[in-house]
């Protein structure tokens, strides 16, 4: 009995120990894991915040080149104009109100139609640049959402482990209480055959003793 009793101590504290190392395994393998998933999310949407603003520079500097250019050939256009106006000015003197009319009509409809123009394509810009920024908010609510069903797997994981130990812990404590118990009966056994005293036993006869039903 105290040779069985041995055995079940020494599997209890195997058990205990493997308990304890499979426990810090688990939780440590849990976080390394996290801590993975976490780093290469936060990896990713610094890459695609970079490429977001790299790409909107790009369109805010072409944007204002073309302005600038724009600029320059309506300048050189007016200048162009201003010299002909000169010219017809010194020219035909009697004609000049008609001719600067005219001219006058033609450029107030070029100017509105370089207006139209150059609305037209700041408001094309700005659409291109609507679309780059609605892209690149989609492409961070998908990584988000990744990351969060990740963590969320991670935390599944966490909460199977803790059962897992639970479950382990409520072996233990069952093992605990059946040698607590068997010790119970060691002892009432023990006292048993002290109480029966020396004499009862001779030599070369064998003692027979009933327990008590369930003692065992």
């Amino acid at each position: 009995m105290q040779e069985q009793m041995g055995k079940l101590t020494a599997l209890l504290n195997d058990e205990r120990r493997s308990h304890q190392h499979s426990c810090r395994a688990l939780l440590g393998e849990a976080d390394r894991r996290a801590e993975r998933v976490r780093l290469q999310q936060q990896h990713e949407i610094e890459q695609l915040l970079q490429v977001h603003r790299s790409e909107t520079s790009a369109v805010v500097a072409l944007h204002a080149k073309t302005l600038e250019d724009d600029r320059l050939c309506a300048e050189e256009r007016y200048a162009l104009l201003e010299k002909d106006y000169d010219f017809l000015k010194s020219s035909f003197r009697t004609y000049k109100e008609s001719i600067c009319e005219e001219m006058r009509s033609s450029w107030v409809k070029k100017e509105s139609i370089w207006k139209e123009e150059q609305e037209e394509n700041l408001r094309e810009c700005l659409r291109n640049a609507q679309e780059l920024l609605d892209k690149s908010k989609q492409e961070k609510d998908q990584q988000r959402k990744t990351f969060e069903a990740e963590i969320a797997k991670c935390e599944e994981e966490i909460q199977t482990l803790g059962s897992e130990l639970t479950e382990k812990d409520v072996t233990i404590n069952l093992l605990r209480s059946s040698l607590h118990q068997t010790q119970q009966q060691l002892d009432t056994v023990t006292c048993q055959l002290s109480d029966l005293g020396p004499g009862v036993h001779r030599p070369g006869q064998k003692q027979v003793m009933e327990l008590p039903p369930g003692s065992l």
